[in-house]
């Protein structure tokens, strides 16, 4: 009788520790969890800070507030980026402050050297058409510094959530550019 009661409370001290890390594992599980919210929240307020710094700089026509914004790199790889930006403010189709947020990040590690970028798309509507504008941009680079800062900013016409034929997305792996598109789908 003896040892079912020390067995009894040994099952009970076994039972409460495992209880109790569990809790613990909870624990970690809930503030990993508010943590990535967290990050996901701090990239998306870089994502609307960044398109609200787009539009107001169109909009006052501050072409060089635009070009300041581009890297290092991108300047020196952006051929004729100064009459590239005056075609941006040119042809801005318009804004309005209801536009929906996709934004998106990519990290990488070669080597142990991280590089971090956004690429936040942007939906809005302009006079009945559907417009998608796209900034690609580092936030981080171990390995090329000089990348830091935007990188692409593309905008295009969008018909009912299809893309023109003619249309190509330009991707992280491109050369840095400013691409405008108006097509009509075939």
């Amino acid at each position: 009788m003896k040892w079912k009661k020390i067995a009894a409370v040994c099952m009970l001290i076994i039972m409460t520790a495992t209880f109790q890390g569990c809790a613990d594992i909870k624990d970690e599980i809930s503030n990993f969890k508010k943590a990535v919210e967290e990050h996901k929240n701090s990239e998306y307020r870089s994502a609307q800070n960044e398109a609200a710094f787009l539009v107001d700089a169109i909009e006052r026509k501050d072409a060089q507030a635009i070009k300041d914004k581009f890297s290092p790199y991108a300047q020196s790889n952006i051929g004729n980026l100064d009459a590239k930006i005056d075609r941006l403010i040119e042809e801005f189709p318009g804004w309005n402050d209801d536009y929906e947020v996709t934004d998106t990040s990519e990290r990488w590690s070669n080597h142990g050297k991280i590089t971090y970028m956004l690429t936040p798309s942007f939906d809005f509507d302009v006079d009945g058409k559907t417009y998608r504008m796209r900034i690609i941009y580092y936030t981080e680079s171990d390995e090329d510094e000089s990348k830091l800062g935007y990188y692409s900013i593309q905008i295009y016409e969008r018909f009912n959530y299809e893309y023109s034929s003619d249309v190509y997305m330009h991707g992280v792996d491109d050369e840095p550019d400013i691409l405008l598109w108006d097509y009509t789908k075939d």
